[in-house]
C-alpha cells in the first residue's frame, strides 16, 4: 500500500474513533443542556460585545466548510469529519445567538442586521489549496478557540458576572473545541511521520502569518479585537504562552528543532532566490514565537 492510502485509512480510522467518543461522551443539545432559564436580563455591555463578536466568526460556518471540504473530499475520513465539524459549529453558533437573544443583550432585529453586515464578506481560505500549512493552520486555531471560550467563561465569574446560561454554553463550546483540537493534532502527527521536515516547514510559515479566522472581514473588527485583549481573553502573549507553548508539546517539537528548521529554510530561499536574501532573513529570524515554541 502507498503513502497516500495509508494516510487516507489512517484519517478514515481517525475520524471513526472521534465520532465514537463523541456520540458516547459529548454530543449535547442547544435547547435542553444549557439553563437558560437561568440567563441574565442585566447582561454586562462587555460581555454582550464580546459574545457578538465569537458569534460573528462562527457566521462564517458555510465558507469555511465548503471551502474545507472542497480541498479533502477525497479524503473520506477528513471529508466525513468537516461533516461533523460543521454541524459541530453550527450548534456553537446557535448556542450564542440565543445567548444573546435570550439574555436581551440584542433584539433579533439587531441580530438579522449584524448577520447581514458579516456576510456581505466572504472567508477565504488563507493558505489556498495548500491542505498541510491549513492542517497546521487548524491545529493551532481550534486550541487557541477552546481557549478563548474557557477564559472568557473564567472571567465572567472573576469579575462577579453570574450568568449559569453563559457559563453552560461556553463550557460545552471549549469542550468541542478541543476535541476538534484533538483530531487535527493527530491528524498533523501522522503527516509527521510520513515527511517531518516539510510538516515542520508548513508549521514554521503559519506560525508567522497566522490571525484568527475572519478578524479582518468582521465589520469593526478594531474595537472588538481591542476588547478582547482588554479582558484579556487573547493577545499575542496569551497566543505564545498557553497556544502555541503546549500544542507544541502536545506535537513533540522542541526549540531546537524548529530553529533548525528555520535556519534550513532560510538556507535554502538564499540558494533559490539570492536577491531577497534579506527580506527572506528578517522575516526568519523573528523569534517571537522560539521561547514559546
Amino acid at each position: 500500500m502507498g503513502k497516500r492510502t495509508t494516510l487516507e485509512n489512517k484519517f478514515y480510522d481517525l475520524f471513526n474513533e472521534y465520532f465514537y467518543n463523541a456520540e458516547k461522551h459529548r454530543r449535547w443539545n442547544v435547547y435542553e443542556d444549557i439553563p437558560w432559564d437561568q440567563a441574565s436580563k442585566t447582561p454586562d455591555p462587555e460581555v454582550a460585545t464580546l459574545v457578538e463578536s465569537f458569534f460573528a466568526v462562527e457566521l462564517y460556518l458555510p465558507d469555511y466548510v465548503r471551502h474545507i471540504m472542497r480541498m479533502v473530499r477525497k479524503s473520506r475520513g477528513r471529508a466525513w469529519f468537516q461533516a461533523n465539524w460543521g454541524y459541530e459549529e453550527a450548534k456553537h453558533s446557535m448556542a450564542l445567538e440565543k445567548w444573546l437573544l435570550t439574555s436581551g443583550a440584542r433584539t433579533d432585529e439587531q441580530l438579522q442586521d449584524w448577520e447581514s453586515q458579516v456576510l456581505d464578506e466572504e472567508w477565504i481560505l488563507h493558505y489556498g489549496d495548500e491542505q498541510l500549512m491549513s492542517l497546521c493552520y487548524t491545529v493551532l486555531q481550534e486550541f487557541a478557540t477552546g481557549l478563548t471560550y474557557r477564559r472568557l467563561n473564567t472571567f465572567t465569574k472573576e469579575k462577579g458576572i453570574s450568568d449559569p446560561a453563559l457559563a453552560g454554553a461556553l463550557s460545552l463550546l471549549h469542550r468541542d473545541e478541543i476535541g476538534h483540537f484533538n483530531f487535527f493534532k493527530k491528524g498533523l502527527q501522522m503527516y509527521m511521520e510520513v515527511d517531518r521536515d516539510r510538516a515542520l516547514e508548513a508549521m514554521t510559515g503559519v506560525l508567522q502569518s497566522f490571525h484568527m479566522p475572519a478578524a479582518h472581514i468582521i465589520p469593526g473588527w478594531d474595537a472588538r479585537d481591542k476588547l478582547i485583549r482588554d479582558w484579556d481573553v487573547m493577545t499575542d502573549r496569551i497566543f505564545l504562552k498557553d497556544v502555541v507553548k503546549p500544542v507544541m508539546k502536545n506535537l513533540g517539537i522542541d526549540h531546537q528543532e524548529m530553529r533548525a528548521v528555520r535556519r534550513r529554510m532560510k538556507e535554502q530561499a538564499e540558494k533559490d532566490a539570492p536577491e531577497v536574501t534579506e527580506i527572506i532573513e528578517a522575516e526568519l529570524s523573528d523569534d517571537k514565537y522560539s521561547q514559546a515554541a
